[in-house]
């Protein structure tokens, strides 16, 4: 993995990304470098783009969102348009965690968590079956969830 990052740069990344709630002075600590170098490095990484936000890790259950799914949506017809107007209304539906364009056997990934299966069906025929570029979904239920944090070395 060729970067312009140095170890400190991927240490405050790896502390940031495990949890984006740290202080300057508490990440200057465990980086051991000062806490105007770790805000000045910090400062970079956002202007560089390596550091896009900050986002709150939610217990979906504790929400009542029971159920986290996984829908594998295939498109009839794959023109930019059709990906756009896609990509816009999915992520405006209630209840969708992350979604994914995909390469391969389906066009896209939503994540998307509900609170029992009456509503997972009402998800997909409410939603996803109004709109008639929607050749077909597969649902495929997630049985544990876990943030893994091992990109950075």
């Amino acid at each position: 993995m060729k970067t312009e990052l140095d170890s400190k740069d991927i240490q405050i990344l790896s502390l940031l990304l495990n949890n984006a709630r740290l202080s300057n002075k508490e990440i200057a600590t465990k980086v051991k470098i000062a806490q105007s170098s770790t805000h000045d490095r910090i400062k970079k990484l956002i202007q560089k783009g390596y550091l896009k936000g900050a986002f709150a890790h939610i217990d979906n259950k504790k929400l009542g969102l029971n159920i986290e799914v996984m829908l594998a949506i295939k498109l009839n017809k794959q023109h930019r348009s059709i990906i756009a107007d896609f990509k816009e209304k999915a992520s405006q539906f209630p209840g969708v965690i992350q979604l994914f364009h995909m390469a391969g056997n389906n066009d896209f990934i939503l994540h998307i968590g509900v609170k029992d299966s009456d509503e997972l069906r009402g998800f997909i025929l409410d939603r996803l079956s109004t709109l008639d570029y929607i050749q077909s979904t597969e649902t495929t239920m997630v049985l544990h969830n876990e943030r893994v944090h091992n990109m950075l070395y």
